[in-house]
């Protein structure tokens, strides 16, 4: 029998975690922008590396404790669910408040490098090797996990030489963009790297208080590691990338909110899974059948999906193609809810 008041309490904690989170991501755009601003950076760079580590932090330290913990059935879901909602939901739900602008850099660079991360995630994942021959949806081996990191090294050192590259166009950029919002220009720089740091304090802190709840509630109604991977702890821990979106998209700063989600992407395979599998081998869902390769592959369609998008409508993601990505995750949703139920005793 299910206890509702334990549901009910957990579900409390959840929305405490929230409220924190809303907060954090205030804080944390607020401190980017203004960090953009003093050191000739554009948004869209901040938003690809620093804010999309910030907002990634939630999966990297629940990964490796649930890694040295040994509960790697956990690890996968997260991951790989994570980057489904962060696509789905979030950039969802961000382009149905604004639009959302893509940069060309992003096209040409940012959702290459992250398809590139996603199929060789995909290909790790379902291809392994053992004895000298082909073992199918293996997982994540410790070897895996250095590849990811090799990688991860790569992308960040282009990330960094194109944000030197781009320092001079990004004055123009930033110095064009003051008088919009001639508030935030006054900010030293000492009091908008404590308010950055603050908000990214804050919303790792909401991110684990959601995480908890959320997980809570998900273990009282009887799911699984598995399940509640793919999709409470996944969608909690995308709470943090959520918040961020949303806050730059009022804020107007769309080259933020993208470079949040391609960024936060990127790292949760390349550096966030390196990490994980690194330190503990991977392993996928055992059941449902095929229950892995519906997850890596719906994560695959949404991210080749952001390749037209992001090409029409004058470069912008519309209201139209964000509640596309709603109607996709909420279909992924309702199947792994099914099957949740469906697997119960």
């Amino acid at each position: 029998m299910i206890d509702w008041g334990s549901v009910f309490i957990s579900l409390m904690i959840f929305a405490g975690g929230v409220v924190v989170l809303v907060v954090g991501g205030e804080l944390l755009v607020r401190g980017a922008v203004a960090l953009a601003r003093k050191f000739g950076v554009a948004p869209l760079i901040i938003g690809l590396t620093i804010v999309a580590f910030g907002t990634s932090a939630p999966e990297l330290a629940l990964n490796i404790i649930a890694a040295v913990n040994g509960n790697v059935g956990l690890s996968f879901g997260n991951i790989i669910g994570s980057n489904i909602a962060n696509i789905g939901l979030v950039l969802g739900v961000a382009a149905l408040l604004r639009p959302m602008a893509v940069h060309d850099s992003v096209i040409k660079r940012e959702l290459p490098i992250m398809l590139g991360a996603t199929a060789l995630a995909c290909a790790l994942a379902c291809v392994g090797w053992s004895d000298g021959g082909i073992v199918w949806m293996d997982g994540f081996a410790r070897t895996d996990g250095v590849i990811l990191l090799g990688m991860f090294a790569f992308v960040f050192v282009i990330t960094l030489r194109s944000a030197l590259a781009d320092r001079a166009s990004a004055h123009k950029q930033l110095r064009s963009a003051a008088t919009e919002h001639a508030p935030e220009r006054t900010i030293s720089v000492g009091r908008a790297i404590v308010v950055f740091f603050l908000g990214l304090f804050v919303l790792v802190g909401g991110g684990w208080i959601a995480e908890k709840g959320a997980s809570g509630a998900a273990r009282t109604l009887g799911l699984s590691d598995e399940i509640i991977g793919l999709t409470i702890v996944a969608i909690a821990t995308s709470l943090p990338e959520l918040v961020t979106s949303i806050v730059a998209a009022r804020k107007g700063q769309t080259d933020i909110a993208v470079g949040n989600i391609v960024g936060s992407n990127i790292f949760n395979l390349l550096l966030v899974m390196g990490v994980t599998a690194t330190i503990a081998p991977v392993t996928l869902p055992a059941a449902p059948p095929f229950a892995a390769g519906i997850s890596l592959g719906m994560m695959a369609l949404l991210s080749l999906f952001l390749i037209p998008m992001s090409r029409t409508f004058n470069r912008n993601i519309s209201r139209s193609e964000g509640l596309t990505l709603l109607v996709l995750y909420t279909v992924y949703l309702g199947y792994q809810g099914w099957v949740g139920y469906s697997m119960q005793p």
